[in-house]
């Protein structure tokens, strides 16, 4: 359908590829500017993680998903085998993303962004690849240059937050392994990805940060902190230490007409909660049924992009929330680090009623308008419960007595030929609610 539409993605990270596939998908003609992440760091992925990279159809990050880490927690004086987490290598995950993109017949331009994009009446990117300099003529633009991305200014920030990451060389282990620890100016995150690799992360606000230049620099500050730091016994120190801002932040426009932000570069949300790759597919998931409508459905292009906004800014709230929740467990240090995390974001009165408002769904590849039943448990509105319509019975059922809803609930059911599990669902859905 839109194999004349050129569509650019700058940024070959989660966000940028799976967006790209998405896109793809579609029958866009999709190309990816990229270029090597520039410091080598791990991360720690959740099962919900790997099973979304699976149902955006990336065969090779879902195999690099294969090994467990378990993952002990030190929060808080509390002490406990959380859970496990799949600890990943970017630079090795950065090129199964590229493998996946490949699969995907997506064109690949390993290059630098030039300067600023140029928006007339078509996008122009200029960018530098094998020492020559080139434009890029497309229709839309993708932001996907993560916490890279040139828009500083533009972002509303919680607490300033920096990561400071170094690699190690360890002695082998029997087991991978991961723990989190805090400490009176932060948090400490620890691994052991097998291979004798290892990598330590201490996040502190920016205040700290700054006089930090070298590992040697936070190495006693770490020491004397009554933690255990395991990953620091018979290590050495592989590579250069990298310091890296990692706070919630989240983009004032997101998207326009001819650019839209995904992942990072639209929202960033504090990697305490190990969500920021969920996040990226989140939007990843969405953001091309966004374009689709800007591009081919001039008539509901606005609505496209609220749509868009409106999902971003609700992720970001919500994450920023949990981050919140974490760090208030913490009652022993008094510093501003804590205080401040604490403190944010500013706590904000829910309407909790329902209703039904004119908001908008994704129905066979664009975004088009529709009412939606908006309730506590679902702040965007839903259309279907399940695989079943049910705007038309929940309105019928707020604006009527509980008998006339029961009657109403009992033909609708009959009416869409429901079985009997799927009214029992239905039913207890509707009760607990409060609509019936």
């Amino acid at each position: 359908m839109n194999p004349t539409k050129k569509i650019v993605v700058l940024g070959a990270g989660v966000a940028g590829v799976t967006t790209a596939i998405g896109l793809k998908k579609l029958g866009f003609d999709v190309t990816i500017i990229y270029k090597n992440r520039p410091f080598r760091a791990y991360e720690g992925l959740s099962q919900k993680t790997k099973d979304g990279f699976s149902l955006l159809d990336c065969k090779n990050c879902f195999s690099q998903l294969n090994t467990q880490s378990v993952r002990n927690s030190n929060w808080a004086e509390m002490n406990s085998k959380v859970n496990y987490e799949y600890v990943v290598c970017r630079d090795d995950f950065d090129m199964a993303l590229l493998q996946d993109a490949k699969e995907h017949n997506i064109s690949l331009i390993r290059g630098n962004i030039l300067g600023k994009i140029d928006f007339q009446d078509k996008v122009s990117v200029k960018y530098k690849s094998e020492n020559i300099k080139n434009t890029f003529i497309a229709d839309f633009v993708v932001d996907a240059r993560g916490r890279f991305t040139p828009y500083k200014s533009e972002y509303k920030h919680g607490p300033k937050s920096f990561s400071i990451l170094q690699e190690l060389e360890l002695d082998s282990m029997s087991q991978s392994k991961t723990s989190i620890d805090t400490v009176e100016n932060g948090w400490v995150w620890q691994a052991y990805v097998g291979e004798n690799r290892g990598y330590i992360q201490f996040t502190c606000d920016e205040e700290l940060a700054k006089k930090i230049e070298s590992f040697e620099d936070v190495k006693p500050f770490l020491e004397n902190q009554g933690i255990d730091l395991w990953s620091l016994k018979n290590h050495k120190l592989k590579g250069s230490l990298v310091k890296r801002d990692s706070y919630c932040k989240v983009h004032k426009t997101i998207v326009t007409d001819k650019m839209i932000l995904v992942g990072d570069s639209a929202s960033s949300i504090d990697p305490l909660s190990g969500n920021g790759v969920f996040q990226s597919l989140s939007m990843s998931s969405i953001a091309p049924y966004v374009i689709n409508t800007i591009l081919n459905r001039e008539e509901n292009k606005e609505i496209a992009i609220e749509f868009y906004k409106k999902r971003v800014n609700y992720i970001f709230e919500k994450f920023s929330k949990v981050g919140k929740d974490f760090y208030s467990l913490e009652k022993r240090f008094k510093t501003n680090f804590w205080i401040k995390r604490q403190t944010y974001p500013l706590n904000t009165i829910q309407d909790e009623s329902i209703k039904i408002e004119n908001y908008a769904i994704v129905r066979d590849g664009f975004i088009e308008p529709k009412e939606v039943v908006i309730t506590k448990d679902n702040p965007l509105g839903i259309y279907f419960l399940g695989n079943i319509e049910i705007v038309e019975l929940v309105k019928y059922c707020l604006n009527n007595s509980v008998e006339k809803a029961l009657n109403f609930f009992d033909n609708f059911c009959e009416k869409k030929s429901l079985s009997l599990d799927s009214r029992i669902f239905l039913k207890k859905w509707l009760l607990n609610q409060s609509i019936i």
